[in-house]
């Protein structure tokens, strides 16, 4: 290294309490550091801590429990999943590009931030990040992939987004499921409809056997499957495999978690905790019935990646 005040090559001056090298001009006395590359966005937090965190919080730890179990500050924590989740969100939006697929299904999961909707309208709050919030999901049956999510209310504006990131995400010809939510169809029509064939797959649901108690789950008593554009495959139907990504979601994430209170407090901690569960469910995580990940099934990666992995190629 060499010393930017007289330009003379300098010495070896011991290391820091992080483990860079520590330089000192022999001339004028100036000591320096190596400049040391991270993943974090410059974060002074050693990345052994950070990965342990990051993973934590991706198996369903929530953010307080991270903060004792690694001894990170909360704020530390929430900063690490913010610069992971943003970077993973960029990451996947490049990367899942033009995949071939066959089946998608499509489903909302309902989600909230800081208050629900009925309490946020009883006290007359108008902010437009609290309250119910859905992840629109996008996933491919036979892979298993998720190729395109997006957060934001049950309302056509943010269904045209979804389905806007889904036309990006995939390629060729394809069948669509969805459930009966009335913005899909204008959306995929105008999106996808020349190149897809779809279908509405609606669930009818009873009263339960036992009386109706809150929370309990409702007995499905039936379903109606209609074709809405192009030739879809009756047998094929099916909405079964991204209603089973939604409870790995709920599972996965301690934000999702109802009646607790890890829910979240910030839409954009909230989106970026999403961000990096998908990514780390597409690229890192074994699903036990293809035996390999999801991008390992759709020909994207030939491996499963670990965290850093992941980390690096989205270029935190």
């Amino acid at each position: 290294m060499v010393c930017q005040s007289c330009d003379r090559k300098c010495r070896r001056h011991g290391k820091n309490r992080n483990g860079t090298q520590r330089f000192r001009c022999p001339v004028c006395k100036v000591t320096c550091s190596e400049e040391r590359e991270s993943l974090f966005a410059g974060m002074r937090v050693p990345e052994d801590k950070a990965f342990i965190a990051l993973h934590m919080l991706c198996e369903g730890s929530s953010v307080r429990a991270v903060a004792r179990v690694t001894g990170l500050h909360k704020n530390t924590v929430l900063k690490l999943l913010v610069t992971a989740g943003e970077a993973c969100e960029r990451f996947m939006a490049e990367r899942i590009v033009g995949v071939e697929v066959a089946d998608v299904e499509l489903d909302e999961v309902w989600s909230f931030i800081q208050a629900k909707e009925r309490t946020k309208v009883e006290q007359g709050d108008d902010d437009p990040q609290r309250g119910d919030a859905y992840c629109f999901i996008g996933l491919e049956s036979n892979s298993k992939l998720v190729l395109a999510w997006h957060l934001g209310r049950r309302t056509a504006p943010h269904t045209d987004a979804f389905v806007e990131k889904l036309s990006h995400a995939t390629g060729g010809r394809f069948q669509i499921t969805s459930d009966g939510f009335q913005a899909y169809p204008d959306a995929i029509g105008y999106h996808l409809g020349h190149r897809t064939d779809y279908a509405t797959l609606i669930k009818q649901f009873g009263s339960s056997p036992d009386g109706e108690r809150r929370y309990s789950p409702a007995k499905l008593t039936g379903t109606d499957r209609a074709r809405v554009h192009g030739d879809p495959k009756p047998g094929r139907v099916c909405t079964s495999y991204v209603e089973r990504f939604n409870l790995s979601l709920r599972t996965s994430m301690r934000r999702w978690t109802r009646l607790t209170i890890a829910f979240s407090k910030c839409w954009r901690n909230h989106k970026a905790a999403v961000a990096l569960f998908i990514a780390f469910y597409n690229f890192c995580t074994i699903h036990s019935s293809i035996r390999m990940t999801p991008a390992m099934s759709a020909d994207l990666t030939r491996r499963p990646w670990s965290l850093r992995d992941l980390l690096t190629a989205a270029a935190v």
